[in-house]
Order: structure tokens, then C-alpha cells, then sequence
């Protein structure tokens, strides 16, 4: 920021702690007294006029301190930051959020898949479907999904006999900003009762 906040609100720096919790003229005190009505408005009004000068000088030191730190987390997390941009047809695992908490659940399957991406609606999220053509209800978010490694990559043909929604609502999602929210509805699975035999 450049600054201290107390100079960011006021526009003037503290003189004592008093000044800060007291005084409402925080300028040093005039050279003589008593100073005429025309300077002591021309003081007041210097003080306005500074005021939007720096806080367009602090408003810039912010915006380029923020712009470098969004560059510095790049370049430490350039191992983790992954924008696979998938194509219509990539087969892609999707990230099991349902049991990434709980010590019970960790021998779960971590990953659903493959699933096939069909496209990316305006929000970056993608829409993709089961092997059988059944498209899931909502897109998902693009952090959930990684890369199938398989051999070939899967063409995709007329849309329309495929899968089991319309192309009108398959437009619709693809004009949507959503994405899912991580619920744990989005994905039918038996209850852990279920599965223990």
C-alpha cells in the first residue's frame, strides 16, 4: 500500500496517539496566533486536494501489489496449476468430493471415470457424460477433473441419437455460468451401510 493505514483513511499522518483518537485538525500547529480565516480555509482546502492524490497513489500501489502477487503465486505454483483444456471427446476422470473428508472413507474410490467431456459452457465449466451417453444433470467444475490416459481419443458423432437430454438443454448448459458446487447429491452412490458386507 505504501502507506499506513491510518494516512489511507485520514489522509495525514498521526502526530501523537492523542491526535488519533481526539483531534479532528491533524495538521501541525500554525507558526503564529492567531492565523486569519483565509488560511486557515486555504490549509483545509490543501489538505482536501491532497487527499484524492493519494489516494490515487495508494489505489495504484495496491492494484500493482496485487497484480505481482498474482504472479509470484503463479510462478511458486506452476507445478499445480493445470488448465488442461479439454476437448470435446477427451475422456477425463472426475474428482469423488464425497469422500474426501473422514478418516473412514479414505480407501474410496478417489476418482469417477472416464467420462467423456462433450463441451465447456461460458463459465469454464465442462459438461460431459457417462460411456452409455447419459450426461450428468449439472457441468462440472474444471478443478475436478484430470486427464484419462488412454490410448485412443474418442470422435464424437451427431449429438442429437446419443445422449439422453436434448440439444435445446444441452445449449442451455452450455450458455450457463454454473457449475456444480461440490455437493454430494450430484453423485448416487449406496450409503456406507450398504456397502459393508
Amino acid at each position: 500500500m505504501g502507506c499506513a493505514p491510518y494516512f489511507a483513511l485520514t489522509g495525514t499522518h498521526p502526530i501523537l496517539p492523542l491526535d488519533v483518537a481526539e483531534a479532528t485538525y491533524l495538521q501541525p500547529p500554525p507558526d503564529s496566533f492567531p492565523i486569519s480565516t483565509a488560511d486557515l480555509i486555504a490549509r483545509r482546502s490543501l489538505d482536501l486536494l491532497k487527499r484524492h492524490e493519494d489516494l490515487e497513489r495508494i489505489h495504484s500501489n495496491v492494484y500493482k501489489a496485487r497484480i505481482e502477487a498474482a504472479r509470484r503465486y503463479e510462478l511458486e505454483h506452476k507445478a499445480t496449476i493445470h488448465d488442461y483444456d479439454f476437448k470435446p471427446g477427451s475422456l477425463v476422470l472426475m474428482r469423488n468430493t464425497r469422500y474426501e473428508k473422514g478418516l473412514r472413507k479414505k480407501m474410496r474410490k478417489r476418482y469417477l471415470g472416464p467420462l467423456v467431456v462433450i463441451s465447456r459452457n461460458r463459465g469454464g465449466a465442462y459438461i460431459v457424460c457417462e460411456l452409455d451417453g447419459s450426461v450428468h444433470h449439472r457441468p462440472i467444475a474444471a478443478f475436478r477433473l484430470i486427464p484419462y490416459f488412454a490410448r485412443q481419443h474418442i470422435e464424437l458423432p451427431d449429438l442429437d441419437g446419443l445422449l439422453d437430454i436434448s440439444t435445446a438443454r444441452l445449449r442451455e448448459m452450455e450458455d450457463s455460468d454454473d457449475a456444480d458446487e461440490d455437493e454430494d447429491e450430484d453423485i448416487a452412490l449406496p450409503a456406507d451401510e450398504e456397502l459393508e458386507v
